[in-house]
């Protein structure tokens, strides 16, 4: 019984010192010009269908309560390599509207872009490896 005990407390004790393989990542928005629609965070683990393919994300998160600014968490993401494009929706149809050449006509936004340019998954991505990854962004097209 003993024995039981101290095996117990052994390995409740080690459970602490263990590093967690997973984690939040924070999405904080700012700049947003307009309140119409929603808008649509997407997290992706690989290149195919980033920027703007939501059936292709690893997650996806919507909120329709927003102003100037609009945070969302990617609540327990496992640790690796990631890359987050946002859009906002304004008439809530699931799709980023864009123009006869391609250019998005709703704003848009991804993870290390600040200018106009055609966002990559290799150009975008980062690395999450501790417990909160925090990343703050803007639409680079409002």
């Amino acid at each position: 019984m003993k024995k039981q005990h101290l095996i117990a407390v052994v390995a409740i004790t080690l459970m602490g010192f263990t590093r967690p393989d997973s984690g939040d990542i924070v999405v904080n928005l700012t700049e947003i010009e307009s309140t119409k629609g929603e808008i649509v965070f997407m997290l992706f683990a690989e290149e195919e269908g980033f920027p703007r393919e939501p059936s292709k994300a690893f997650k996806k998160g919507v909120i329709t309560d927003f102003n100037t600014t609009a945070s969302y968490t990617f609540a327990n993401v496992p640790y690796g390599v990631y890359a987050i494009s946002v859009f906002q929706d304004k008439d809530r149809d699931g799709e980023i509207k864009s123009n006869f050449i391609g250019m998005p006509k709703e704003p848009v936004g991804a993870s290390n872009m600040t200018k106009m340019g055609k966002p990559s998954f290799k150009k975008c991505s980062f690395q999450h490896n501790n417990g909160k990854k925090e990343l703050n962004m803007r639409f680079i097209l409002n």
